[in-house]
């Protein structure tokens, strides 16, 4: 990799300076955890605006350049200008209202956290972890008060869904019904899933590894009782991959891996028929939306140009006009057409191919596996280009770059 500015490192910062940003950046992660609509406090561009704020400010004072890999930095200006490129294309072809494209816009310009991390030598998952920590013991909680306290359910549903955190459901699944404790931002507890695992298998004290595989647990228990069909197939999926990533014969791990997984699905068949059924009213509508994309891009000038990010569309599986749909990897090829969407794929799925493909011995597989699994929930899902999925994407990226450079640089959160 190519340094933009030079290669040394940079003075280390103020105290100070470190530790407001440090706090601010948490505050930052749990604003995008527990208020993810920015319908409560709405700090979450404020927060953003100050982190970056107090970099330059730092950057001024110690009269020292910000420096940022190159690498870092195109991929960043490509992630902003994809979407920004489609925003001009609406604009330019017909324009129009209403439109939502300015407001998607800011998701992606949040992939400058990343740079934001490298820049002040970040580590921030240990606290995203323990945030995510806690999000998986209120959804358990919550789990825990409604089944005792039936009556709760009401009282909670109107203020969750008003929020635009906690979507209370009783799913009906052809006949297996569940409680739904959905809090829109519990994917993310892939990240605390494996972060906490890989603590649980190196670490070297046996009191610690036992508290580590205790916040496994919660979390795996917090995701798979949030209740939807991505939820309940990743929160058993990742962890046995985790399994078949560790262990030291791959044979051996992969035969553990499959065997664990033929029999939860031969033990739960019936339960997984129902969560498949074609007929089930969330199957059916995306199965029904697939019908739409391949009407729209039937025609060669979408297909190849996009219709342009936030454009709204008529969706006969919904019978409604809207701007985004959960089918997020063909929502990409309507937003920037083929090329757009296969350079923004390649973005993605960087991360990916530098961990297991340019650097297998990279420190951090695991959480870059977690990533993984996120992506796969988005292809349902529209979590991806939220503050949700930039986040993830950001510390990924943050970490991938620093430990390049900096394999022996002292972590923030090991130096507060």
């Amino acid at each position: 990799m190519n340094t933009l500015v030079a290669t040394h490192q940079p003075p280390a910062q103020s105290r100070p300076a470190r530790l407001l940003i440090g706090l601010f950046l948490v505050l930052f992660i749990v604003s995008c955890i527990f208020d993810p609509a920015d319908r409560v406090l709405s700090l979450k561009v404020p927060l953003f605006v100050a982190c970056w704020g107090l970099t330059a400010m730092e950057a001024l004072v110690r009269q020292d350049p910000i420096r940022l890999p190159r690498e870092l930095l195109v991929y960043t200006l490509l992630f902003v200008a994809i979407p920004f490129a489609s925003i001009v294309g609406y604009f330019a072809a017909h324009g129009g209202q209403p439109y939502e494209g300015f407001t998607l816009l800011k998701g992606y310009v949040l992939i400058s956290l990343g740079a934001l991390l490298y820049i002040n030598r970040i580590d921030v998952l240990p606290q995203l972890a323990a945030v995510l920590t806690l999000l998986a013991l209120l959804i358990l909680g919550v789990l825990v008060a409604i089944t005792l306290f039936p009556e709760l359910y009401d009282l909670l549903y109107i203020p969750g869904a008003a929020t635009g955190l906690l979507f209370l459901d009783r799913r009906d699944y052809a006949g297996l019904v569940l409680l739904q404790v959905y809090f829109v931002t519990s994917p993310m507890l892939v990240i605390s899933i494996a972060y906490y695992f890989h603590l649980a298998k190196t670490h070297p004290a046996r009191r610690r590894r036992a508290f580590y595989w205790l916040l496994t647990a919660v979390s795996v228990a917090g995701m798979f009782f949030a209740g939807t069909r991505n939820n309940l197939i990743i929160s058993i999926l990742l962890p046995l991959s985790l399994v078949l990533l560790y262990s030291r014969s791959r044979l051996n791990g992969m035969l553990l891996a499959a065997a664990a997984a033929a029999l939860l699905a031969t033990a739960f068949m019936d339960e997984v028929l129902k969560l498949f059924d074609p007929s089930e009213v969330s199957n059916f509508t995306k199965l029904s939306l697939l019908q739409d994309y391949a009407q729209t891009l039937s025609d060669p000038v979408g297909l190849l140009a996009g219709s342009g990010l936030g454009a709204y569309q008529f969706w006969d599986a919904k019978g409604m006009s809207f701007f985004i749909s959960e089918l997020t990897f063909l929502e990409m090829i309507r937003n920037f057409g083929l090329f757009g969407a296969l350079l923004m794929l390649a973005l993605l799925l960087y991360p990916l191919v530098y961990a297991f493909v340019m650097k297998p011995r990279f420190g951090q597989r695991h959480i870059v596996l977690a990533y993984g699994f996120y992506l796969l929930m988005c292809i349902s899902n529209p979590n991806l280009f939220s503050s949700m999925g930039i986040l993830i994407l950001s510390v990924v990226l943050a970490n991938l770059f620093r430990l390049e450079r900096e394999p022996a640089a002292r972590l923030w959160s090991r130096a507060t």
